[in-house]
Order: C-alpha cells, then sequence, then structure tokens
C-alpha cells in the first residue's frame, strides 16, 4: 500500500503546534506513533533475504520497486526479550519509512502486528516512570495521545535511523 502524501493532511491554526499526524503501529506490548511524513509505505505482502552476518533485528532486506530496503524487527531492538509478547501466527507487515523523497540510501522497513492507524496525537513529555527499555526511552520523543485515548510512545525516526546505522558501523553488534 503506497501512502499518498496528498492524503497526509496537516492540522492548521492554534492545533498545529500541539497536534501531529502519525501512524500508530504494535511493536509488542507497545504502541508506537511515526511521523505520517516519514511513513511512505505500508507492505502486507513482501519477501524477506536474509543478510549473512547481520545482528538477529536486522531480519533482512527486501526489494521495494527496485530498492533494497533492510528490514529491521523493531521489537528485538528495543527489547530482544519482548519478542515472546509478539502475538502468535500474525505475519508482520513492513511500515516503509525515509527523510528524504524518493529512491534513497536511507530508506528502511520496520516489521510490525495489527493494522496501522493514522491518528492526529498531542504529545507530551515521557514521564520519568513510564516503564520502558533504555534504548526506546532513548528514542522516545514523547507520550502521544490519540483522541481514541490510547497513549503511544512517539518515535523520533532520525534517532532510530542514526541507532541503526551506529550498531552496523559498531563490528561487536555484526554476528560472526
Amino acid at each position: 500500500m503506497q501512502i499518498n502524501s496528498d492524503a497526509v493532511a496537516s492540522v492548521d491554526g492554534d492545533a498545529a503546534e500541539s497536534m501531529c499526524l502519525a501512524y500508530r503501529i504494535g511493536c509488542g506490548p507497545w504502541q508506537l506513533a511515526v511521523d505520517a511524513q516519514w511513513a511512505t509505505g505500508i507492505l502486507d505482502s513482501y519477501v524477506l533475504q536474509a543478510i549473512p552476518r547481520a545482528p538477529q533485528w536486522l531480519v533482512g532486506c527486501t526489494n521495494v520497486d527496485g530498492l533494497l530496503v533492510p528490514v529491521i524487527d523493531l521489537l528485538l531492538l528495543l527489547d530482544p526479550a519482548a519478542a515472546s509478547a509478539r502475538g502468535v501466527g500474525q505475519r508482520p507487515r513492513l511500515l516503509l519509512g525515509s527523510h528524504s523523497p524518493g529512491d534513497n540510501e536511507e530508506a528502511i522497513g520496520l516489521l510490525f502486528t495489527g493494522l496501522p492507524q493514522q491518528v492526529a496525537t498531542t504529545r507530551s513529555a515521557l514521564p520519568a516512570n513510564f516503564e520502558a527499555p533504555p534504548l526506546l526511552r532513548g528514542m522516545a520523543r514523547g507520550l502521544a495521545e490519540a483522541p481514541d485515548g490510547r497513549i503511544t510512545i512517539e518515535l523520533d525516526t532520525h534517532r532510530l535511523i542514526d541507532h541503526f546505522v551506529s550498531l552496523l558501523d559498531t563490528p561487536d553488534h555484526v554476528s560472526a
């Protein structure tokens, strides 16, 4: 499913400062939100090709319109112990995203479960006592509350990509 950027409406007026349009996805026990401008597509069907000696969370790559896109199992990256929280028998969908338009080396795919939801969110600071793995806390912009009342962790996709690249640049994170 290609995401139509014309369908990604902006919020006008004073609400624009506090409202953000995002895609909410399931990631184990958490609901995560990514900026709608970052998301470029959602795939229900894809073929993963293994990447030799890749860390466990880098589950492979897939061909998207001639571009090889690395696919990250965000649940394994954020908290390997939480991997058991994944829905049994559910094939994960793939959220494609990039900060640059068009085909580029920055594109990544994130595995998620359930159906993505486009939501307008209101951001608030992440409370000090909010229980989340340290890596997730470090990638969170804050909590986002959607109109349906569900609390969602808003991801900073720049930090996510920077972390992903830094791990791949570190020999300790490549399997032998």
